[in-house]
């Protein structure tokens, strides 16, 4: 799909056949694998392929002509022949052979190998030092084909590595800091200085990838506090030992004056800008993607936007107040802004589509209809959380004539839409999203107007 400004994502068939191929003859030779893409299904509602961080192939001629022909590059600056398609959202290819304990099989991607081996009752050595960034563990060889579990915190290498003891209380410490920063009151300058400060900091002691790795692990922490299904959600798939390993984005708000400075928080922390949405006159918003491809983490990033806007770059010019707020502006007016006082909007993560609507649902856990139904792209929000706004900024919301008393009344006796989690299934490793189905589901979840739907 491209948007106004060229900027498109293709679908590989091919590479995704080439992945579920691969993977299909490595479940016929080692048998734990056939039998834990069953219980990811029935416990997490999730696809292997999803969870699968790299594949290591052998090093034949056969196999570097076919990443060759599918538009595969090496992967530079690491220890072992690793390659990566960037058109892509699947997971990369080693050779075998090419580094220490490479061996023909499958590394699954999880956020803690030891939470991994307690729950699955298995021993087995964990390489890399703790909460380093990278560190891996075969938990299986079965016919020549091994089964790894890795952990990766803002790293795209493939070799373990043993850290001095300092690190695990710089990393501690840089954790404690970011959740303990000032997010609520009634000083959002103050707030923002601060976050820009300590991203800045962190970014300058762990390195940006790392960096951007603990924000998001602590943004998903506040995020979870604040929503009933992502708290079941993550609760199934720790009964596997998974954690959050199969995020897809996530998608923070923001107020008009401060998105600019949302945007150079994230880009002190390494994410580069991606396409911009913009709906202009269709629904009054846009939206900028990032990535941090090193730390594995895409942001969405939503403000309202005027239709004359669009022509400029949003992202940089520090856009002036609107007399009417559209439904980002409303929910940052409600709640505060996600990277302050209210948290993500959403945090989208890979699932069998259809089957975690079902699944989910006997924990009172229900979706809305779909927003993009695709053979290649389907999202669904879940109902959303209601949160109960300050009656203070109702208050002033009505002085200022940006909300009128029946509004009122609705927030403060009902709340108001908060936030999400988003099922996203993602096929023939398509990396994009759909402007016109994501303009759609931001009106449909406008406080004003949102009412909750079963799926």
């Amino acid at each position: 799909m491209a948007d106004e400004k060229g900027f498109y994502w293709q679908r590989f068939i091919a590479v995704e056949e080439m992945f579920l191929s691969a993977i299909d003859a490595f479940k016929q030779s080692n048998g734990a694998l056939a039998a834990f893409e069953k219980k990811l299904l029935s416990r997490t509602s999730t696809r292997l392929l999803d969870w699968v961080d790299h594949l290591i192939l052998p090093d034949t001629d056969q196999v570097l002509e076919r990443l060759n022909t599918l538009g595969f590059i090496r992967q530079p600056a690491v220890e072992v022949q690793a390659y990566n398609n960037p058109g892509v959202m699947l997971p990369r290819v080693v050779l075998a052979g090419s580094g220490p304990g490479v061996r023909p099989g499958v590394a699954l991607r999880v956020e803690n190998i030891a939470d991994f081996l307690q729950v699955h009752t298995m021993h087995a050595k964990i390489e890399g030092s703790p909460y380093s960034p990278y560190r891996r563990a075969c938990i299986s060889t079965e016919n020549d084909v091994s089964i790894f579990v890795v952990e990766r915190r803002g790293s795209r290498d493939y070799e373990p590595v043993q850290l001095p003891a300092g690190y695990l209380q710089e990393y501690f410490s840089a954790v404690e800091t970011w959740k303990g920063r000032p997010r609520s009151g009634d000083d959002e300058d103050r707030g923002l200085t601060a976050a820009l400060q300590i991203a800045a900091e962190l970014a300058d002691s762990l390195g940006q990838s790392l960096a951007a790795h603990v924000v998001c692990l602590c943004e998903r922490d506040y995020w979870m506090s604040r929503n009933y299904a992502a708290r079941v959600q993550k609760a199934r798939q720790d009964t596997l030992g998974l954690g959050w390993a199969n995020h897809d984005h996530h998608t923070f708000r923001s107020s008009r004056r401060n998105f600019a400075k949302l945007i150079h928080l994230f880009s002190l922390l390494g994410f580069e800008k991606r396409e911009r949405f913009y709906a202009g006159k269709e629904a009054g918003w846009g939206a900028q993607v990032m990535e941090n491809t090193t730390a594995g983490c895409v942001l969405f990033l939503d403000v309202d936007l005027d239709s004359e806007e669009v022509e400029v770059d949003f992202t940089t010019q520090t856009l002036p107040e609107k007399e009417k707020l559209g439904t980002v502006g409303l929910w940052c007016a409600l709640h505060g802004d996600s990277i302050l006082q209210a948290g993500m909007h959403h945090l989208a993560a890979q699932f069998e589509f259809d089957r975690i609507t079902e699944d989910i649902a006997q924990y009172g856990v229900n979706f809305m209809s779909p927003f993009s139904n695709f053979s290649y792209l389907k999202q669904a929000f879940s109902i959303a959380e209601q949160w109960k706004p300050d009656q203070a900024q109702i208050q002033k919301l009505l002085d200022e004539k940006a909300i009128d008393s029946r509004q009122a009344e609705k927030f403060l006796n009902q709340g108001a839409v908060g936030s999400h989690i988003e099922n996203i299934q993602r096929r023939e490793g398509y990396k994009g999203f759909n402007k016109k189905n994501v303009s759609a589901i931001i009106k449909a979840v406008d406080p004003r107007q949102y009412v909750g739907e079963s799926a």
